[in-house]
């Protein structure tokens, strides 16, 4: 049976779980929380404010969401985040700084529950959800070009407990990154080039 029912998310892409089992799917214009049996409009501080991807821990109730505020913007490097609260519940969105620019296969949730976004400078730059700040980095790979097509492979990042695993396609290799100390612990460069990644039976 329907326990509720929303139809105030336009262009509606991606969702995610976090903390109490509160969920939220993206919006054109914010994001749609669905929590306690019932469901509540966030609005984008934008226009067009669109928020297609959550990054979620389920410790935490803090959802990271990608952002693009351009409908008609050339490229899929994004420069900003949102982060939704679903405790308070609230929507405010963290403009990045000018060297830091990814994609929808860029960014992962970690230890602490902080977020990890892999940019176009090769670094993993670590962001508290809780604060909105940057609070460390981590190099990885040489710098990227964002993809003309999304489908085209460029670098993407997946995490498993402590290690996060990147792909580095411009020279078929994986590396493995251990997110407590920075190191990169391992690396295999492959018969093919990587384009997604995923960790199974984790």
């Amino acid at each position: 049976s329907e326990i509720s029912s929303n139809k105030k998310c336009p262009g509606i892409h991606g969702e995610g779980t976090a903390k109490d089992e509160a969920v939220v799917f993206g919006c054109e214009d914010g994001a749609l929380l669905y929590r306690d049996g019932a469901f509540e409009k966030l609005d984008a501080p934008d226009e067009f404010g669109r928020m297609g991807n959550a990054y979620v821990s389920e410790t935490s109730p803090v959802v990271v969401g990608d952002y693009k505020t351009d409908p008609d913007a050339e490229g899929y490097l994004l420069d900003a985040v949102t982060l939704i609260d679903t405790a308070s519940p609230s929507l405010r969105v963290v403009d990045l700084p000018d060297d830091v620019q990814y994609t929808f296969r860029d960014v992962a949730r970690g230890p602490g529950d902080r977020a990890y976004i892999l940019s176009t400078d090769g670094n993993i730059h670590v962001l508290d959800p809780e604060s909105g700040e940057l609070v460390d980095e981590i190099p990885v790979v040489e710098p990227w070009e964002g993809p003309v097509e999304w489908q085209d492979a460029h670098p993407a990042i997946t995490v498993d407990g402590d290690v996060a695993y990147v792909t580095e396609p411009a020279t078929s290799s994986v590396h493995a990154v251990d997110l407590t100390t920075g190191r990169i612990t391992a690396t295999t460069e492959l018969d093919a080039v990587p384009n997604e990644i995923a960790v199974a039976g984790s």
